[in-house]
């Protein structure tokens, strides 16, 4: 029987409209970049259940000597466009993995010119970004090892992250790295039962 940490990782969803990429995040998260939604998944014997939200629910079967998936939407039928399967892609990144913490995301001390403050980057399924000291409705992504910041009306930022050594290091976009450097640091991972808490962010509706 697979346990829920053998299906965690990022895959290849086909279905009749194409193919996109999804992350089976710890603690029942479940990601899509290209649809995102505060949605979840959770595991009854080999069968992966996801809650898409307004996407939709969906029962997989998880083969654990391929890594792939077959299943259908619910409820299941003869429709064409009913069927889905998943293709395993690569385990999460050790910089995502850091990022992620235990599934609810991490807290970093954030510096720059003028000082320091703390900020969090939340797993949850749209990649909150959050600053109690300059708040907005922020995200952050990730490519490779470069983590992308979109604060909203204060600006957007790009710096490289160390896995190894918990750091961070990079500037605003465009801007001077001699004065506009930004360093963040690891604090802790943040409490994965915020996962639980079906917080949808009304932004996205």
């Amino acid at each position: 029987m697979a346990k829920p940490s053998d299906v965690v990782g990022w895959y290849d969803l086909s279905w009749s409209g194409g193919t996109f990429q999804v992350c089976v995040r710890p603690a029942g998260v479940f990601f899509c970049p290209k649809f995102q939604q505060p949605s979840k998944w959770e595991m009854e014997g080999d069968i992966l259940k996801i809650d898409w939200k307004k996407f939709g629910k969906y029962e997989m079967k998880f083969d654990p000597s391929t890594k792939s998936m077959e299943g259908n939407a619910i409820p299941k039928s003869d429709d064409e466009k009913n069927w889905r399967k998943a293709t395993f892609v690569r385990d999460i990144s050790p910089v995502e993995a850091l990022l992620l913490g235990d599934g609810a995301g991490t807290e970093w001390d954030f510096q720059w010119s003028g000082g320091s403050f703390p900020v969090k980057f939340k797993a949850d399924g749209y990649n909150h970004f959050q600053c109690d000291d300059f708040p907005a409705h922020a995200h952050w992504s990730l490519d490779g090892d470069t983590l992308k910041i979109n604060w909203a009306q204060f600006g957007n930022y790009e710096l490289k992250v160390d896995a190894a050594a918990k750091t961070m290091d990079g500037c605003s976009v465009g801007g001077d790295p001699a004065k506009d450097w930004r360093k963040a640091s690891w604090l802790r991972n943040m409490i994965s039962d915020a996962t639980i808490a079906d917080a949808e962010c009304q932004h996205h509706h």
